[in-house]
């Protein structure tokens, strides 16, 4: 057996905290009361966990077969396109998740969709009063 590498315990250490990561936020999804906030306590995994993983593997490779241009890119782009695209696929699952009219729990403030006009509950509150409906956000307009 070779000797113990200090890369092995800085790789092990950044992959079983990503790991972490990911798990407590999938236990903590189950406690969410609604869609929108189980996508928020999920933000951990996706903003911190997977690139804690990511960069556990490019150490893990890098201590192994030494440092490789090629492999320094890989990480730093796919670390990039799991922020982006994880930023960008969780506002549009929100918007979609409002929109498509889902139970959404009393206590989730701010609820900016309902305030510009757009969202599903100003009009329910509306009809309840029989007063027209008004927002904070952006007027609509007919063009």
């Amino acid at each position: 057996m070779a000797g113990f590498e200090v890369y092995e315990l800085i790789a092990a250490v950044l992959i079983l905290g990503g790991a972490l990561l990911v798990l407590l936020s999938a236990v903590s999804m189950l406690r969410a009361k609604d869609a929108l906030q189980m996508m928020n306590v999920f933000s951990p995994a996706t903003g911190m966990g997977l690139p804690l993983v990511v960069i556990g593997i490019f150490v893990h490779l890098t201590g192994r077969d030494g440092f490789e241009w090629w492999t320094l890119l890989m990480a730093a782009v796919t670390i990039c396109a799991l922020v982006i695209v994880s930023s960008l696929a969780s506002n549009t699952l929100a918007r979609a998740t409002y929109q498509s009219g889902a139970p959404l729990d009393p206590a989730t403030h701010p609820q900016d969709l309902a305030d510009a006009g757009t969202g599903r509950q100003e009009s329910a509150e509306s009809a309840e009063s029989g007063e027209p409906a008004e927002g904070t956000g952006r007027a609509a307009t007919d063009d």
